[in-house]
Parts: structure tokens; sequence; C-alpha cells
């Protein structure tokens, strides 16, 4: 597989940037490249990140460091506009599936993506906060935004039925990954719980691609006329 791994949220000077977030986005990396070396993780930078950040995973043979454009510009553009650049260099990837752990969904991107919400906007109030960088107010914008994701991992149940009972998020694609304080995270049971739905989507995908390719259209046979009895 390819995986696409949202790493931007380590660069401090990102609008975003929270030090815990950027602590777990940092550690996951690290967990899953060490685990899974048969496949290769495309990790995606801001331009800003410290060259520190950048060496520690830059040398790993399964790991290609890319970094998004415009990082320093992307927040004064339009909505559509922002998400159509991110869109167009995560395609040129060509990834299998993309993940943020840090919420990101790329709107225009029409890959398998995976988002990380470590909280849940309560209701329209709360989602206009939420949404406000995105200028997506509404509530329908931001279930609209949600339906793009194929997973949704949360870091507890009360997140799940929020996002499902309020949002309308499908309840079979929201998983929770318990890790609800991130300073006491069980790192092999939850590295190996990312990886799985990393799997599981990447299956689905390769089973709808299949089920929409055309079917053959077989001859009709035909019948021999039986001999008819002799009178």
């Amino acid at each position: 597989m390819r995986i696409g791994f949202d790493a931007h949220i380590l660069a401090p000077e990102h609008h975003k940037y929270h030090p815990e977030i950027a602590a777990y986005t940092r550690e996951l990396l690290r967990r899953l490249v060490a685990a899974n070396q048969g496949d290769t993780f495309v990790v995606f930078l801001d331009a800003r990140t410290p060259p520190s950040e950048v060496t520690e995973f830059a040398g790993r043979p399964n790991v290609e460091i890319r970094h998004f454009p415009f990082t320093q510009y992307r927040a004064y553009l339009p909505f559509f506009y922002s998400h159509m650049l991110v869109s167009a260099f995560l395609s040129a990837a060509k990834l299998d599936v993309f993940h943020s752990p840090e919420g990101l969904i790329p709107y225009l991107y029409p890959g398998n993506i995976i988002a990380t919400f470590h909280w849940v906007p309560l209701g329209e109030r709360g989602t206009n906060v939420f949404l406000k960088t995105w200028m997506l107010g509404a509530r329908v914008g931001f279930k609209a935004l949600c339906r793009k994701a194929g997973r949704i991992l949360l870091r507890r149940e009360g997140d799940k039925k929020l996002l499902c009972d309020v949002h309308g998020y499908p309840e079979a694609q929201a998983v929770v990954v318990h890790c609800e304080d991130l300073g006491e995270v069980d790192w092999k049971k939850h590295t190996a719980d990312v990886l799985a739905v990393y799997r599981d989507v990447v299956e689905e995908s390769k089973k709808g691609w299949l089920s929409r390719l055309p079917r053959p259209r077989l001859p009709r046979l035909r019948r021999k006329p039986r001999p008819q009895a002799a009178k």
C-alpha cells in the first residue's frame, strides 16, 4: 500500500498547531513506519516544518517526504480553490489511502480518506467554530465534509455517539481507537488498530471498484430442437 500521512501539524507556525496533537501525530508516525516495513508511507509536511522533524523520517526506506504547496497562503484562499490545490497534490502521489491525524478532509480529493477527530462539535454553534477556517459554517457543510471520509477515527465513545446521532455520520464508519489521554496511549494496540482501519478501507474500495466493472455479456445458447419421435 501507499499510505499518505498528513503531518503538517508538526510545524509550530501552522494556524491549527496544537502541541498535544502534534506529539500524538509524531509518535503515531514513528510507530506506523516501524511496524509496517512492507508498505510505503508518503508523509506530507508543511514547508515550515523544522529540519529535525524532517530528517527523522527522511532516511527511512519506506518513507517518501513531500511538502504541501503554498501552505503559508492557503489560509487566505477561497475554500474550493484551497482544497482543489491539496486534492490535486494528493492525487499526483497515487495513494491507496490518505490519513490525517488532525482531522483534515480534502473535500475535492477522490481517493480514500481517513480522518482522526480529537473532538466533535456539539451542534450548530460548535460546528461554526470547528469549520471557520474552511468557510463552511453550517451544520450541513460539516455533514457533507464528513461524508467524504471513508472512516473517522475518534478517541472517545461519547464523540462517536455525537458524530453519528447529531451529525448523521454512518455508525459503521466511525471507529473508536481508545486514546482519551494522549499521554497514556497503548501504542502497540493503537498502532495495530489504525493499520487495520487502513487495510479495511483499501479492501472495501477494491471491492466497490470491482462491483462497478461492466459484466461481460455471454452469448445466449440456443437449444437444439428435440428430434420428433417417428409415428
